[in-house]
């Protein structure tokens, strides 16, 4: 149904507000994506929203499956002036589009830990740079991402925006502890799989990274492409997590201070990893 919602105060556009909290995406099983781009790379990816808010001037900019869909009565498009959609969103009046999606249900069991490379986030409080690690882990390949308890919900608005339709690409997991990643690559070694490798990046005693090939070697094997990657990446200002397992400690080199935020350094190690798995 395509209908004109006029004043805050319309049950979507009060539920679209209170989907700015992790609380009401966990209880409505659902979040936002804020803007027409992140609409568009929903439509690319076949990704499809359950209710759309949208300023009545870029209507027609919708894509046309979703007005097909909406016009055949199972999607609901609602029409709003600029300050009735500011009062659903995190961008106030430069929101052009909120689009309601199905809060995905990835597990850690879904992570194929034993082939490819996972990215698991440690700590890292920042939503911006959560979001940008999850676009970066697409870019390069990685199978997955998993986000410990404490990490900025990977469904949040601003890592949405950041991750510029990556969360409609590839699992991404969130609250998952320490133990609990443990325990799945131990599970992994005892099916006779290869153990997976971990790489923690840590600028204070790390290897560079641009060594990471003959890293990986000296770790007790050649890892072979088919054989896992766990990158752990924390917050720069927390701490690491500490493994019961051997891992490899990585740094990307920096020439006068430590300068890199975490996003940055994520995005560099998925790249020389893909370049060591070609």
């Amino acid at each position: 149904m395509i209908r004109a919602i006029a004043g805050r105060n319309n049950a979507s556009v009060k539920l679209a507000a209170k989907l700015q909290k992790k609380k009401y995406r966990t209880e409505r099983g659902l979040f936002v994506a804020e803007g027409l781009d992140l609409l568009l790379a929903a439509d690319s990816v076949g990704a499809s929203p359950v209710e759309i808010l949208v300023r009545e001037d870029l209507m027609e900019r919708v894509p046309r499956r979703m007005l097909d869909t909406a016009q055949s009565g199972t999607l609901d498009i609602g029409v709003c002036d600029r300050a009735t959609l500011a009062g659903a969103s995190s961008l106030g009046g430069a929101s052009d589009v909120i689009a309601l999606f199905p809060l995905p249900s990835w597990s850690l069991g879904d992570l194929r830990l034993g082939s490819g490379v996972t990215v698991f986030l440690h700590g890292v409080g920042d939503p911006g740079n959560v979001g940008t690690i999850v676009r970066g882990a697409v870019a390069f390949g990685a199978e997955g991402v998993a986000c410990s308890p404490g990490t900025a919900d990977p469904y949040g608005p601003k890592a949405v925006r950041a991750g510029m339709g990556a969360q409609f690409l590839m699992p991404v997991v969130a609250e998952v502890a320490l133990n609990d990643l443990e325990a799945k690559l131990d599970a992994e070694e005892s099916r006779g799989n290869p153990a997976p490798a971990v790489i923690v990046a840590d600028p204070r005693a790390g290897t560079d990274s641009r060594l990471l090939a003959q890293a990986m070697s000296r770790r007790g094997g050649d890892n072979p492409s088919g054989e896992g990657i766990v990158v752990v990446l924390g917050s720069e200002r927390g701490g690491l997590p500490e493994f019961r397992r051997p891992v490899v400690r990585v740094a990307v080199p920096q020439t006068r201070f430590d300068s890199l935020n975490v996003a940055m350094a994520a995005t560099i190690l998925l790249y020389e990893l893909s370049a060591t798995r070609t």
